[in-house]
């Protein structure tokens, strides 16, 4: 059954067209502009140009591909600042897009939609005393933490006045294959940001706080896939995320491997000597979003801190060769 995948030029859309594909699925990739030239030619996918605002444009690419099964996965992620988008913008194509596509799939006999969400709808419960789990009430800070939390709201109620099987799953910081500039994304990660200077043999000095709960986009985009393919869902809410917190140093020391002579230096107490930019108060010490309900009703294991870089610096290399 071909897989709608929607933002698929994006972060976690590329990680899954690889996914899917490699799983032996038909994939249909939306996107508002061209995908990378290495996808151009993947067998079993077909790209469509257009914009998920565009109900025309949607009914259509649902129609001609006979589309059962969509991942909602675009978006603008916006930091703190909400700098890259207005507010409008930002609610259509998070949240207006949503109901777009809700609407015209059930026209179309949509029998799964998964749609990816953020721990951005639980606002500061990753500063408390706890691990994050599902049980949380999500209460959001952030004006993409409210448009998430927004969808999820229309996608839980698709669930029971359509008759379609939905999942909301809460996505966690995520890192790894695929993270390139998009200009929907307001601050890109602090590993990627590590990678950067790392090519471009920038020293790099990392502050002592930031730690968090880096979780590798393929274990993400493995995960979404399950959601939309499993015969039957458990629950129809999740939190993706490895369930531990870790500091980027981690990746330093593998990427110090790597590139000989690149320095990077971790441990600095004044956050504002990094030359590494975070989105968190590094003051403060984040408790990790637990992904083990899904882990448990899936028999999946996300990958730790270490194995995850190793794979990202593997997957890095192969790109420069």
């Amino acid at each position: 059954m071909t897989i709608l995948i929607t933002g698929a030029g994006g972060f976690i859309g590329l990680n899954l067209i690889e996914t899917l594909l490699a799983d032996g699925r038909q994939v249909v990739a939306l996107n508002n502009r061209p995908l990378p030239p290495a996808f151009a030619t993947m067998k079993g996918l077909a790209v469509e140009i257009a914009d998920v605002r565009d109900r025309a444009a949607i009914a259509t690419v649902l129609t001609r591909h006979g589309i059962k099964k969509i991942i909602h996965a675009a978006a603008i992620t916006l930091g703190p600042k909400s700098a890259i988008a207005t507010a409008t913008d930002a609610f259509d194509v998070n949240t207006v897009s949503t109901a777009i596509l809700l609407e015209e799939g059930r026209k179309a006999g949509l029998t799964r939609f998964v749609y990816p969400s953020s721990s951005a709808v639980y606002g500061t419960a990753p500063f408390e005393d706890a691990p994050v789990t599902e049980d949380v009430n999500p209460m959001p800070t952030t004006l993409y933490g409210f448009t998430k939390l927004a969808s999820e709201r229309l996608v839980a109620e698709a669930g029971k006045s359509f008759g379609v099987s939905t999942a909301r799953a809460r996505i966690t910081a995520v890192f790894g294959p695929h993270e390139h500039e998009t200009g929907v994304r307001e601050t890109m990660s602090p590993p990627y940001q590590l990678t950067r200077k790392a090519a471009a043999g920038e020293a790099v000095r990392l502050p002592d706080g930031g730690a968090r709960d880096w979780t590798s986009s393929r274990d993400i985009a493995r995960a979404l896939a399950i959601l939309a393919t499993a015969e039957t869902l458990p629950s129809d809410l999740y939190n993706l995320s490895l369930g531990e917190t870790w500091h980027v140093g981690t990746l330093c020391q593998r990427l110090s491997k790597s590139h000989p002579g690149w320095t990077c230096e971790a441990g600095k107490d004044d956050a504002s000597d990094s030359t590494i930019a975070f989105n968190d108060d590094l003051s403060r010490t984040r408790q990790p979003v637990s992904g083990a309900k899904f882990e448990r009703d899936f028999g999946f294991r996300f990958m730790a801190s270490a194995e995850a870089c190793d794979d990202y610096v593997a997957w890095l290399a192969k790109q420069t060769h």
